[in-house]
Parts: C-alpha cells; structure tokens; sequence
C-alpha cells in the first residue's frame, strides 16, 4: 500500500537494484546460461494481526520494540552451512524488519515490515529463512513456510493458462476482446479494438480499478470505508466499479510506446478463460497448473479466506508515516479474483516459477518466446533491462513479477 493506494510491485529480485543480494545472484545466474534457473521467493509483511492496542491514527514503531532483539534471530529452513554469502544475506533480511541506521540505504519505502521470508532456490543450494514476528501479540516467530497471498503474481499464472488454451486453438491472443467479452468491452469509447495480446501485455489503455485515484472506485474505497474490506465482488461488477469510476480510456489501444498497468486486463482474461474453457476460473487454474505441478499448498481463494489456512493476519498502514488505519484479515479475495486471489507457499511459487519460465507447461516453444516478448517497446520508462512481458517483468538478466495485498508483499 503506497500512499493508501493499492498497487502491485515486482519484488523479486528488482527490489535490490546494485545492492549486493543482485550482484551475488546475478553472476551465478549468467554462469548457468539459463540451464538451471535461479528462482527467488520473497514475501514480506507490513503489518500482521494481533489484539494489541492498536488504534486508527497509532504509529507502528517496530516489531524490535514490540517484542525485542530476540525477534531479529533468524529462523532456518535450509541446510546451508553458514559463510560470509549466508551471514550477508542473513543480514539483508534482518533490514526489512529494522529501520535503517543514518549512514544506511533502506531496502523498502516508508516504515519496516514485522516479519519477513526468503527463499532462495540454485543448482547448488538453497537459502530458506525467515525474520521478525509472525504475531505481534505473541511475538511467535514467522514460519518460512507460511502461505501467503501472493498478489499480482497470480497474473503469471492467468497468462500461463491463455497461451495454453491458445496452442489447443480454443483462442488467439489477437482476438479481439470483444469476441469474447462484448458488454465489458462496450462500457469505454473506443475499446472495440483492444485485444487479448494487449491485456495480458498492458497496452490496452483500461484503467485500473484497484490503482485509480476516483472516489468511487474500490481501491479508494478500501481505505475509506472498512465495510468494503470484506465485500464480494463478481468480475463483472469489477468492469462496471472502473468504467463508472473511470469513463475513458488511458490511451488509444495498442498506441505505440504507451503502458499502463491494469488489473482490469486481468479481470477479463479471467473471464475468457472461464468462457473458453466453460469451467470456472479456480478449476482451470488448479487443473492446469496447480495439480500438476504438485502444488499442495497452494490454492485460489475464493471470497474471505478461513483463518484455518494459517495465513499471518493483516493490518492497513500508511507506508510514509506509519499510521496505523485499519485490520484487513477479512479482505474478500473476490475484488482481486484473477488478477491476484492466490494463495501459495514460497517453496510452491519455486516449483511454479522454474516451470512457468521453462515453458514446462506448454506444448511449443514458440509459446514461451511470446509470453517473453517486451509489452510495449519505445515506453519511456523501459530499458534493455527493464520491461514488462506478457504477465511478467525482466530486469537485469531475471524474470518475475511481484505482488501486493493488504499486508503482504511479495
């Protein structure tokens, strides 16, 4: 939450640009060659449940004054003798749970997060750990293995699911949206030739329910009115909330070098996929990635999640002051639905990103080629080392994409 405006964020490894987690990795990554992946899962959390005194307009003052340095003791899931790699590394994970010294450059925006995970996974080991607290009340120390939901990058696993249902000819990725989605599609002025290239690529020029600045959208209801938090949305009414909260169109569809990220592209892709396949969105996801990858802690969640699941509750803070704004443990998952509504585990997103960005679940290589082409070439803010694809990003020789809900990021 930025500015208590929802947005998603790529966190990978582009959260670390010319610190020494990227140049560590990134050499290792070079020398493979791309024959073994080097995959990086990270979650971190801004504010986690509790029953503590915390009112709206408190100020999160830090896990470390909350239950003290014992909190800062790294918890291993990984068998990784210790050297001066894992003792660095060690070290950066404790700064997300830490404010910076004066003289340090802080790895995050605004206040540090009370507990965070990382999971590193390469040919020849693995960094598995966690710091902070899992429960502020009791100061429990975070589990490594701990689902969490993991935003935006379930935009990589709707993606995944189009190129497949488009190698087995049930649709092209240069249909018109419309073919499929006709009544969403004529809710903006000349959206009639917005395709699904474009909404998996982010040049369709949609707005963006979740990120727009409109008071009647419901990313800025979600901070405003605590009685959102935990409402059901269907997709459909997703499109109609943007297109009243935001009539026009960003730019025109497909316009060269214009980029803007929308959650509603992703929302429709849902919905084709449910269309296309006449399964629900959850079905195909599961029966298509999820069971066969062997995905057993990993799931689309659908509406409030239980709290059996044993994700770490959430709280709403302003980044940039801290304050304290309200609990979110009942947010309903249904305003995210296909553009961020799963649920996984970091040793689950390894197994999903090593296939994803292997093409392991496509038939032609040509497939993987696609969903790797840069979105929108000539956009000002891309480089030759950062772009967006088609659900993903690329930075510095690494593919990924990143996600925010109301209390993790990841």
């Amino acid at each position: 939450v930025s500015g208590h405006v929802i947005r998603a964020r790529y966190l990978y490894v582009t959260l670390f640009p010319g610190n020494s987690i990227r140049t560590y990795f990134s050499q290792s990554y070079k020398e493979q060659e791309m024959k073994h992946p080097i995959l990086i899962s990270m979650i971190f959390i801004f504010m986690v449940t509790s029953t503590m005194a915390q009112q709206t307009g408190d100020v999160w003052t830090g896990i470390v004054d909350t239950c003290g340095e014992d909190v800062l003791t790294i918890t291993k899931a990984d068998d990784t003798p210790e050297d001066n790699g894992t003792i660095a590394l060690d070290d950066l994970l404790r700064q997300f749970v830490t404010f910076p010294a004066e003289d340090e450059q802080p790895l995050q925006d605004g206040v540090p997060a009370p507990g965070a995970v990382l999971l590193i996974d390469t040919p020849d080991g693995r960094y598995f750990r966690s710091v902070g607290a899992g429960d502020i009340e009791n100061c429990a120390p975070i589990d490594p293995a701990m689902p969490f939901l993991i935003g935006s990058n379930t935009k990589m696993f709707t993606a995944n699911v189009i190129y497949q249902l488009q190698e087995e000819g049930l649709l092209s990725t240069s249909d018109l949206v419309s073919q499929h989605l006709p009544d969403e599609i004529a809710l903006w002025d000349g959206a009639e030739s917005i395709t699904i290239d474009m909404l998996l690529s982010h040049t369709s020029g949609l707005p963006d329910y979740l990120n727009s600045k409109s008071p009647t959208s419901i990313g800025v209801q979600l901070v405003q009115d605590p009685d959102i938090v935990g409402k059901a949305f269907t997709p459909r009414e997703l499109i109609e909330n943007s297109a009243e909260s935001d009539p026009q169109l960003l730019f025109e569809p497909g316009a060269e070098a214009q980029w803007s990220y929308s959650n509603d592209g992703y929302i429709m892709l849902g919905q084709i996929i449910e269309q296309v396949t006449g399964k629900s969105y959850i079905d195909a996801v599961t029966e298509r990635i999820i069971d066969p990858l062997g995905m057993d802690h990993t799931f689309v969640a659908d509406g409030i999640i239980p709290a059996d699941v044993g994700l770490v509750g959430q709280y709403l803070i302003d980044r940039e002051t801290g304050e304290f704004i309200s609990e979110m443990s009942g947010w309903n998952s249904s305003q995210a639905w296909s553009a961020g509504s799963i649920v996984s585990t970091p040793e689950d997103m390894v197994v999903f990103l090593r296939a994803h960005y292997t093409g392991e679940l496509f038939e032609d290589p040509a497939t993987l080629d696609a969903m790797l082409t840069p979105a929108a070439p000539g956009f000002n803010q891309s480089t030759d080392d950062f772009y967006y694809m088609h659900g993903g990003f690329y930075r510095g020789g690494f593919l990924g994409h990143g996600g925010q809900t109301l209390g993790t990021e990841s």
